[in-house]
């Protein structure tokens, strides 16, 4: 999202990798992207739109985040792309009302709507007393899950040093993993969230404008515990099938 609506980089990059092949999700402005441009994305590799809730000031406001998935859902329906739309919520608590307005707006659209990094539910190590000894009961967990059981909602297992302390496997993360596939082994993705970036949260402009480490994150060790609580279906389905289904 470093570069705004601007996917000049994104479709050259694409470009050089094969668009034939190479899929890719970016971002506009729904009010000032033309249909010419969309279409140019989706020539040159674009198979979704991620919704930038910094840019509708949206992050700590549910109402302010619906606005923005209708007006991305309403350019992927107007010229019937067959994109995905991707949004990540950092307040998980939100899911209670997003959840039924997903299913009433964008899902009987058959839009995809996919969330990053385990759609930010916490691992124990992460979870303070209340939840702790039951991850199930967190905010969102409930709504989130619906979702993907249902098929409306897509998940990625990525990042899981943001909903989890326990590194470097991030043992605790297993409970997430375990309840995202069983929901719906149809609706998970891998993702390398590279290159680690910091935690999210909410920045002033001025901390945003600060230069800060990449996280150092073993992930050789983390991807072979992912490995090992899934059977052999089960990887292929996160690893290939899945992805080739979302993105065509």
């Amino acid at each position: 999202m470093s570069y705004g609506d601007d996917c000049s980089s994104l479709k050259w990059f694409v470009s050089c990798l094969g668009s034939e092949k190479t899929r890719a999700v970016g971002i506009i402005d729904p009010q000032t992207t033309s249909d010419a441009e969309l279409l140019d994305m989706h020539k040159r590799g674009v198979r979704g739109l991620r919704v930038n809730l910094y840019r509708y000031k949206a992050m700590d406001d549910v109402e302010l985040q619906k606005k923005a998935i209708l007006e991305h859902a309403a350019r992927i329906r107007k010229l019937s792309l067959g994109w995905s739309l991707v949004i990540t919520p950092i307040r998980t608590q939100f899911w209670s009302e997003l959840a039924p307005f997903v299913m009433s707006t964008i899902a009987k659209d058959g839009i995809p709507l996919v969330t990053d990094h385990f759609g930010l539910l916490k691992a124990a190590s992460m979870l303070g007393p209340e939840y702790r000894d039951n991850p199930s009961t967190q905010p969102g967990f409930a709504q989130i899950m619906e979702l993907v059981r249902a098929g409306y909602l897509w998940v990625k297992l990525s990042a899981p040093y943001r909903v989890s302390e326990d590194s470097p496997v991030y043992r605790d993360v297993k409970f997430l993993v375990r309840a995202f596939v069983d929901a719906n082994k149809h609706r998970v993705l891998w993702g390398s969230d590279w290159p680690h970036t910091p935690r999210m949260k909410v920045r002033t402009h001025e901390e945003a404008m600060k230069e800060t480490p990449f996280l150092e994150i073993d992930d050789e060790a983390w991807i072979e515990c992912l490995k090992s609580w899934l059977s052999e279906e089960e990887w292929e389905l996160l690893m290939v099938k899945n992805p080739n289904v979302l993105f065509g």
